[in-house]
Order: structure tokens, then C-alpha cells, then sequence
């Protein structure tokens, strides 16, 4: 490997890192648990990188909705009760949760649950919204986008993957894939996507999966400036 492309290779490793850092990612993770025949959806700091209690009550309407989609791929809506945790019930082989927390403004004393307006001292505000999908069977009708929002995908068959095997994601947003998107694992950035949406990610063990990818982009509503979206791929992998 010559001096340029070892340079080449820290500067973008460095890059990845500062993007990550400077993307105000979502506070907590966000995952969906199997319980009695049913899906619940957790919040809290499940892996490393975030501290704190691993399970963090959410409000009673931050869940949005919730498609569950069969293995050939179609979608229904499922009834979502405004409730803490919320439990979806369905024979999914692939499940998709969008909520959202609204609005947040930080200033130099405090960061409030609230639209910036008529909020004074704002140093930033922001629109959160969240989603996370889980992945209880594999067709290759599955390979592809549930929603038009922002969406992490396996290429191919997660379940045949073991510890230390490759897996390669896709993200996008408005069912196209999106290029220059860090994507973590266990809360770790290990990447950002290429032009045609994917990357590639090591498994590091068994069990839960979480995949994450964040977005953050401007928004003219008047009420905060950027929108931040996050979204994260559940799958189960036997434990060793």
C-alpha cells in the first residue's frame, strides 16, 4: 500500500468519525422485543455507547405507526394504542415502528421539548423522529424498502450470518438509497454509506442486532432548523 492511499484511508476513517460526532444522534437506542407472541417497543441505552438506564419510559403518543409486512414483502397498518410500552401484536416477518419526540430547543441553560419559537438565547433546535425495524424471517421481497422514510435494509439473508461474517445494509430515504450516511453498530460508527446506499459491517456477536443509521438535514418550518431522523435494523442471531 503506497504513502498516499494510507493517507487517503486515515483521512476518510477521520472524516467518518468527525461527521459522526457532529450529527446530534438520537439520545437513546430504540429497539423492538419479542414477548408472548407480540412486539414491544423499547427505549433506552441498550449498547455502549450510550449510558444510563437501559430502559427509559417513552410518552404515551411517540409511537406514530406501524407496518407490518409479510414475506412477500406487502405491508399492513397496525393499530398502535397510545400507551407505555407499546405492544404490536401480528405475525410479521418484518415489523416497521415510526414515532417521534417533536421538537427540542437547547439554549445555554437547559434543552426544552419544545419548538423555538418565542424561545429566547436558542443556540440550536431541532425536529426528532425515529424508526426502527425488526426482521423475524428473510424472503427476498425483504431486500427492499418497507416506507419512504429513512430505512436501513440487509442486501441479503441476515440469518445465515454468524459472529465475524459480513453483513451489507442499505439506507434510504424516499425509497432511493443515500449516499455519505454513518451507520453504527451497537452505537459504535463503523462506516458511511457509499453512492449506491450500502455499507459494510462485521457482526461481533450473537443475539439482538442493532444497526443504526442518522440524518440530519434542514428544515424551514419556522419552528426548529434542522431535522433529525434516526433509524435502526433489528435481527436475532443465536448466542453463542
Amino acid at each position: 500500500m503506497n504513502v498516499v492511499m494510507m493517507f487517503y484511508m486515515k483521512f476518510t476513517r477521520c472524516l467518518l468519525l468527525l461527521l459522526a460526532s457532529a450529527l446530534p444522534a438520537a439520545a437513546h437506542d430504540l429497539w423492538l422485543e419479542r414477548e408472548a407472541g407480540a412486539y414491544v417497543l423499547q427505549q433506552g441505552h441498550r449498547t455502549g455507547a450510550h449510558a444510563g438506564a437501559e430502559r427509559v419510559p417513552y410518552a404515551a403518543d411517540f409511537v406514530q405507526k406501524a407496518r407490518c409486512a409479510d414475506a412477500q414483502g406487502r405491508t399492513k397498518s397496525l393499530a398502535v394504542a397510545p400507551a407505555y410500552p407499546v405492544k404490536l401484536a401480528g405475525d410479521c416477518a418484518a415489523l416497521f415502528v415510526a414515532a417521534s419526540s417533536g421538537y427540542w430547543t437547547k439554549t445555554a441553560w437547559e434543552t426544552k421539548n419544545a419548538p423555538k419559537t418565542g424561545i429566547a438565547g436558542v443556540l440550536k433546535s431541532w425536529r426528532s423522529e425515529d424508526s426502527v425495524k425488526r426482521l423475524s424471517r428473510w424472503s427476498a421481497a425483504l431486500a427492499q424498502p418497507l416506507t419512504p422514510g429513512l430505512e436501513l435494509t440487509p442486501v441479503d439473508d441476515p440469518f445465515r450470518l454468524g459472529v465475524d461474517d459480513k453483513i451489507t445494509v442499505r439506507v434510504t430515504l424516499g425509497g432511493r438509497p443515500r449516499a455519505g450516511v454513518p451507520v453504527a453498530y451497537d452505537g459504535a460508527t463503523r462506516g458511511a454509506t457509499g453512492e449506491d446506499g450500502t455499507v459494510v459491517l462485521k457482526i461481533r456477536h450473537g443475539g439482538l442486532q442493532m444497526i443504526a443509521a442518522s440524518l440530519e438535514t434542514p428544515l424551514d418550518d419556522g419552528k426548529a432548523d434542522t431535522l433529525i431522523q434516526a433509524t435502526t435494523l433489528n435481527f436475532e442471531l443465536p448466542a453463542k
